[in-house]
């Protein structure tokens, strides 16, 4: 990676003055009809701004935006794949369960993710070769080994057109039914993004996305796994920019959490 290109603290930057403009706007956000489930101006406002800014920065590298422009992401070496606002409705809610992302992605690996969390005053950063930036918050995953223990949070697929989420419905309630047997009281937030930073920080020891788009997870997976935790799909197999799933964890329980969630995996390992 041309570190002349694009840093870390640069992309810090960006997201702490999005994270600024969306709680400026939080209390008088509007929502915004769309084929999308739920988007509200203060979407369009983030993605605006951290467009501009990172288009700036690097002009050359293509920016994937959940809200913004598409590219052809199989054919892109080098890749800005962002989320303007993740839980959006948690933001319009006047709930403080929600942020924004940024990672820098070279041949589908993510080399750099940032997670903001303006409401939570939180703010995680790394990068592929150690580096490290946080605000109020330390990066480093528990140590619970008992899954009978261990909170495990799970979200709603994400899938357009709304209307096709009745497909999927059962099987997030399969899941939610198969966790609360085995662990700890499961939720679901609605922020895959700060569901990923509360793996990262211990407050909780497992996140489960069966559906996720890119921007949910390409810089918060990271972050999980520079804390010492592990990342994989619903199938056991390293996450990607191609997972169709994500299954965040401490490590510690991470096995026993993929034969829960999944028993057809269970029987082939």
């Amino acid at each position: 990676m041309d570190i002349q290109e694009i840093s870390l603290p640069e992309l810090v930057k960006i997201a702490k003055e999005a994270g600024k403009l969306l709680l400026t706007h939080q209390s008088g956000v509007k929502r915004i009809e769309s084929d999308k489930d739920f988007l509200t101006t203060a979407d369009l406002k983030s993605d605006s701004l951290i467009f501009k800014r990172l288009e700036k920065l690097t002009p050359n590298i293509p920016i994937y935006s959940e809200e913004g422009k598409l590219v052809f992401l199989q054919h892109q070496k080098k890749l800005l794949v962002v989320d303007p606002l993740d839980g959006s409705i948690n933001y319009a809610n006047g709930d403080d369960f929600w942020g924004l992302s940024i990672a820098y992605v070279e041949n589908q690996q993510t080399q750099m993710g940032v997670v903001c969390l303006p409401a939570l005053k939180k703010l995680a950063a790394v990068s592929g070769n150690g580096e490290t930036i946080v605000e109020n918050c330390q990066l480093a995953v528990s140590g619970e080994t008992e899954l009978s223990k261990a909170q495990v949070w799970g979200d709603w697929p994400k899938i357009f057109p709304a209307m096709q989420f009745k497909n999927s419905r059962k099987a997030v309630i399969t899941l939610l039914d198969r966790l609360a047997e085995r662990t700890f009281y499961p939720q679901i937030r609605l922020c895959c993004s700060a569901s990923l930073i509360a793996v990262a920080t211990s407050q909780i020891s497992g996140y489960i996305h069966i559906k996720p788009g890119i921007e949910d997870f390409a810089a918060g997976a990271l972050i999980v796994e520079k804390a010492g935790g592990k990342v994989t799909d619903l199938d056991g197999k390293p996450w990607n920019l191609d997972s169709q799933s994500i299954v965040a964890s401490n490590g510690l329980i991470h096995n026993q959490l993929l034969e829960v969630i999944n028993p057809k995996t269970a029987e082939r390992r």
